[in-house]
């Protein structure tokens, strides 16, 4: 048993929503209870004690919406590159950085942003991915990383015949066994992003 407390709890309750000295105790993945600091060290005496130290206690965020393959790329400068508009941003920078990605350099970049997650309050993250150069078993190795660093995750593969039917195929293959995976995963930790795996067609 955990108990983080003498904190600003925010809860999802209604009626209960903000506690000036809130405590949440917590089991396993479970939160089995919030209330004050008092209330929750006298029914879990035994709990192990995070002190919140006056900081905000309050549910994890969400990112709905992340491209990992991008997050080493962050402040990159190219000489001479100089974009007129957005497709030239994605085939002067998006495309090339995805058409070189291995599925390691793919597995670092998922490290990269889930420690930045952790970081930033974030639990839960959907990625639409993409890494022409290195199609099979990439959302795999996105799944290495996140079970690694206890991050839940949503993942599809991005499907587009730019680099040539082969790979955009290559692509719905991925998808397709990342699908059974998932399905199959009793975990509550990974996901199949069924909403955001949409078919692009970008010439």
């Amino acid at each position: 048993m955990l108990v983080i407390g003498n904190g600003r709890l925010v809860t999802r309750d209604a009626e209960n929503p903000f506690l000036e000295n809130g405590a949440v105790a917590i089991e396993g993945t479970a939160i089995r209870k919030t209330g004050t600091l008092e209330e929750i060290k006298k029914e879990f005496p035994d709990g192990e004690f995070i002190d919140a130290r006056g900081g905000v206690i309050m549910p994890a965020f969400i990112n709905v919406h992340e491209h990992i393959y991008s997050a080493m790329a962050r402040g990159l400068s190219i000489n001479g590159y100089n974009p007129q508009g957005f497709l030239d941003i994605l085939d002067g920078m998006w495309w090339t950085i995805d058409r070189h990605l291995t599925n390691e350099q793919t597995r670092q970049s998922a490290r990269a942003t889930y420690l930045d997650s952790i970081k930033n309050g974030v639990t839960t993250v959907f990625d639409h991915h993409a890494s022409f150069g290195e199609i099979h078993d990439s959302l795999f190795a996105i799944e290495d990383a996140a079970k690694e660093m206890g991050v839940r995750t949503c993942l599809c593969y991005e499907v587009s015949d730019r680099d040539g039917m082969d790979k955009a195929k290559a692509a719905v293959m991925e998808n397709a066994a990342w699908i059974r995976h998932a399905l199959a995963d009793h975990t509550d930790m990974i996901a199949d992003d069924g909403y955001a795996r949409a078919v692009y067609y970008l010439r």
